[in-house]
């Protein structure tokens, strides 16, 4: 596909208080979007392009020098990110690829559902249903990694938010020591939220809003699949995946969570971004692309506050978008948005002018590149949903960030030197060791549970030697790695579904970057 990128001007400067979409623009939208495939974690809009809408081509380059790989490095065997179909079939990938990251310690546990979070030397492994409840250790599972030799369980999060599936909900505020997460059910759920106090001892996070003391909170009516702070803490941003719904809960007060706002944005809605001074939102939408909302209602505590759609932005070189992260560069806003399917891969957007965003650089991997459609086919036939694709992506800055790391599924952990947003270069990977055979063990892997075996990162693709759709267990040959990955000076705080709690350390030189 052509990296065909749209805008769509401001429906009307002052939209109702739910933000709903006028009834001429849901048909569109409607149109637009010819079938919804919803998969667990994912809805893939199985859509192309827009209508009548203003459009512009914005072609940028997508490629990405691969990283030197120095002593001590078990470099990758085939193309960058890539996983072959021999090393899957012979074995080679049980052993995992590095390259200027080395592991420092592990703790695999159940596995790891979708995103878990990290705060000082503590991991929380996300959670899917059933095992969230089924499993030994039920909820959240908080990993102790102060002693990387020794890392241990210290807690299970119970209660009903992390009972109920966190998915992608799951995120801890860094400045205020919160850690918070939805209850998401098979896919978007809600109704009930869990914060807790990590700041006091990270190994035993105190549910702060349970009532009169017990691990029962009270529901509430919001949405729930993604989630994300404000960056001043006091608001948590939770959306959903059917019908477009979003929410603004008030964090002000922890142990009292307050839904301020409540309302419908589009058809559907995955992760959202919030900017330094919570005035925007950046909502990823369907098809791939974003909404830009002013939130000043919401962010100043108006009464009956309204989102304000400023400008949709569209691309259609990806499927899905996952998630937005707003930064400054040398003093012009950017934003960073991150593609989950169809490889569209990362991308950095100027917002100098927020009414009409405009592209300035791609990141794909070799294997995502558009001519080798039918390796990744071959590659991933058997290995779940998501195939070479990014997730989930850190800034070590966002205010004249230098490395850019991010979970890139089945191609693992991916760090890049983005000090020259035109120019960036792959410095480290690692991948972990795939787990093959050992699917029964890994209960709260959604990779490991969820019984698609077909990638759907090309599924709207057609080429001679397109495997036939496969719906039996996944082949585990590659793990999935889809959690945010967090800088910690030399360390890299990382987590896989099959692998878990990961902390991996630079090598030679790598980064810090100087």
């Amino acid at each position: 596909m052509s990296p065909l990128i749209r805008w769509t001007m401001p429906i009307a400067a002052d939209e109702a208080a739910t933000s709903e979409r006028d009834p001429q623009q849901s048909r569109r939208a409607g149109m637009r979007a010819v079938g919804i495939v919803v998969v667990a974690a994912v809805a893939v809009s199985l859509t192309a392009g827009g209508a009548g809408r203003a459009a512009v081509s914005a072609p940028v380059d997508t490629r990405v020098p691969r990283a030197h790989c120095g002593p001590g490095s078990a470099p990758e065997t085939g193309l960058q990110g890539q996983v072959p179909l021999q090393d899957r079939r012979n074995g080679r990938s049980r052993r995992g690829y590095w390259c200027n990251l080395e592991l420092v310690s592990r703790y695999q546990g159940q596995g790891q559902g979708t995103v878990g979070a990290s705060y000082g030397k503590c991991q929380y492994l996300g959670t899917i249903l059933p095992s969230a409840v089924t499993a030994r250790n039920k909820g959240v599972n908080v990993i102790d990694m102060s002693d990387p030799e020794r890392p241990k369980l210290t807690d299970s999060l119970v209660s009903p938010a992390t009972l109920g599936g966190t998915w992608e909900t799951l995120k801890v505020h860094e400045g205020r020591g919160l850690l918070a997460a939805v209850s998401v059910g098979l896919v978007s759920g809600g109704f009930f939220v869990s914060v807790y106090d990590v700041k006091t001892d990270c190994r035993r996070p105190r549910l702060l809003n349970g009532i009169n003391g017990t691990r029962l909170t009270m529901p509430g009516l919001f949405p729930g699949h993604e989630a994300g702070w404000s960056p001043d803490g006091r608001t948590y941003w939770t959306t959903g995946t059917v019908g477009g719904t979003i929410a603004a809960l008030d964090m002000t007060d922890p142990r009292k969570p307050r839904v301020i706002y409540n309302g419908i944005t589009g058809i559907a809605n995955h992760g959202v971004g919030v900017s330094h001074d919570g005035d925007r939102i950046y909502v990823a939408d369907l098809p791939a692309g974003f909404i830009t909302f002013d939130a000043t209602d919401v962010q100043r505590r108006k009464p009956h506050p309204r989102l304000r759609r400023i400008s949709e932005t569209t691309w259609s070189d990806g499927l899905v978008t996952q998630h937005l992260v707003p930064f400054t560069d040398r003093g012009r806003p950017y934003l960073l948005a991150v593609d989950e399917l169809g490889s569209g891969g990362v991308r950095i957007l100027d917002l100098s002018d927020e009414r009409r965003p405009v592209t300035v650089r791609q990141l794909k991997l070799e294997i995502n590149r558009p001519e080798h459609v039918a390796l990744r086919g071959a590659d991933t036939a058997r290995n779940g949903i998501f195939g070479y694709d990014s997730h989930y992506c850190t800034l070590d800055w966002l205010t004249d960030p230098t490395a850019l790391a991010c979970g890139w599924t089945q191609s693992g952990i991916r760090v890049f030197d983005i000090r020259d947003l035109h120019r960036p270069r792959e410095i480290a990977y690692f991948n972990p060791p795939a787990q093959v055979g050992e699917r029964s063990r890994l209960v709260n892997s959604a990779h490991a549970f969820i019984p698609f075996g077909t990638s759907f990162t090309d599924i709207l693709e057609n080429h001679p030697d397109k495997p036939p759709l496969y719906f039996g267990e996944t082949d585990m040959t590659a793990d999935w790695c889809m959690s945010p990955p967090r800088f910690d000076g030399d360390r890299l705080w990382v987590s896989c579904d099959d692998n878990g709690a990961l902390l991996l350390r630079f090598t030679n030189g790598a980064y810090p970057l100087r």
